[in-house]
């Protein structure tokens, strides 16, 4: 055990002499990367519906805040779109997108003890989001063509690759979500859902 001593005190020296190479201050971003949306659910009013299933879409992402060390607190704006598939019930191609903008407080903690050069981070967010949702079907007909501001929320894991005390290159992933938005069909309210896996790169500039 005395063995070991110096090893763990040499290692927590390094830590604290690590930790504070991040320079604590305001930050700037962005991000972008591929967007997955879960199939979504659309439940008009009475009853019936059928399922949404999206391409493979994309997003970017803008954001600030301020690090302080080992936690961050930012303001993010992102925007995703993802073109329609197919909808079941019956099962037949859809054109037109579901996209969101959303404004989002986030707050991340940064595990800087591990390494200064590889630093996983954990965190998430709350705010609001617009969900526009275009359906067309195999007809040319538009079943919906609308926009619903709700509820959106999201968590985040990743790591950052600090390339210089100001620059770091960051590769997360983010679970996006909101509350159930709401649209019209041809007179008839409609429910539907939006839930999102997305794989961003992004860059991150501290002052």
């Amino acid at each position: 055990m005395k063995s070991r001593v110096p090893v763990i005190i040499a290692f927590l020296l390094l830590t604290l002499v690590a930790v504070p190479a991040f320079a604590a201050g305001p930050y700037v971003g962005a991000e972008g990367g591929a967007v997955f949306l879960s199939t979504s659910t659309f439940t008009p009013e009475g009853g019936g519906g059928g399922d949404l299933k999206s391409k493979t879409g994309y997003g970017l992402g803008l954001l600030g805040g301020f690090d302080f060390g080992m936690w961050r607190l930012e303001g993010e704006f992102a925007y995703r779109k993802n073109d329609n598939k197919e909808i079941t019930n019956p099962t037949e191609p859809v054109s037109g997108d579901v996209s969101t903008m959303a404004l989002m407080v986030n707050g991340y903690y940064d595990f800087r003890m591990v390494s200064p050069t590889f630093v996983p981070y954990i965190g998430g967010g709350i705010g609001g989001a617009r969900v526009a949702a275009k359906l067309i079907d195999s007809a040319g007909v538009t079943m919906i063509d609308e926009a619903s501001n709700v509820f959106a929320y999201q968590f985040a894991a990743g790591v950052g690759f600090p390339i210089s005390k100001e620059l770091t290159l960051d590769l997360g992933y983010k679970y996006f979500a909101t509350a159930e938005p709401e649209f019209e069909s041809h007179g008839t309210k409609v429910k539907g859902e939006y839930a999102s896996h997305n794989i961003f790169l992004g860059a991150r500039y501290n002052f």
